[in-house]
């Protein structure tokens, strides 16, 4: 919520409503917000799906069909936004299927006010920013898990260089094919035995 204006679209068939909503976002701070309004199921399909707003205020009757279709076909195309739903007289069916349906919150018209606009706006908006948060963390950790699998399974050795084959066939040393599959580094040093057979005359420091 530091980034202002805030951009609203609101999708009502009711001009009153628009107005009403209108003079509430006036109430709060008009600088906090833009409020743009589109009065069919239609004209708000390409703004959501194309992301142009911060949030969605959604009506849930928009003639013949209702907010629940248009969240519904916006989410499944690609809305990443937080979308509100509006209701007339909310019923619990209506509120459980909207969350269902991926709503951010639902807000009975018939008792809005500028402060629970305002917060109901703001939860929404952090809701969805710490959801798409969470989905970035575990992209990453897939990624990472499936660097490890990589590893998994029978790997081509040559029994004489050790040399590992990969995917394309070519012989890589282990250490480079590690590296490029893993978050393995390495450093180098010696073992006992092979220092006894390298360096014979120093045979005696290894014994120790």
């Amino acid at each position: 919520m530091d980034n202002y204006p805030i951009r609203v679209l609101l999708i009502d068939d009711d001009q009153d409503d628009y107005t009403i909503l209108r003079d509430l976002f006036l109430e709060i701070e008009a600088e906090k917000f833009r409020l743009e309004w589109v009065a069919t199921y239609d004209d708000a399909i390409e703004p959501m799906v194309n992301n142009k707003h911060d949030v969605f205020l959604v009506d849930y009757h928009l003639g013949e069909r209702n907010g629940l279709e248009l969240l519904n076909e916006a989410v499944k195309n690609g809305c990443k936004g937080p979308i509100i739903l509006l209701t007339g007289k909310g019923t619990q069916e209506v509120d459980m299927a909207a969350m269902k349906a991926g709503a951010s919150d639902y807000l009975d018209k018939g008792e809005l006010g500028a402060s629970l606009l305002e917060r109901s706006i703001r939860y929404a908006i952090e809701r969805t920013r710490t959801q798409h948060e969470q989905e970035r963390l575990i992209s990453e950790l897939r990624e990472a898990l499936a660097k490890v699998k990589k590893l998994s399974g029978l790997l081509p050795m040559c029994a004489s260089c050790k040399k590992i084959r990969d995917d394309k066939g070519y012989w890589n040393q282990l250490e480079a094919y590690i590296s490029a599959h893993s978050e393995a580094d390495f450093s180098h040093g010696i073992c006992p035995e092979c220092a006894k057979k390298l360096y014979p005359e120093y045979a005696h420091a290894f014994e120790s």
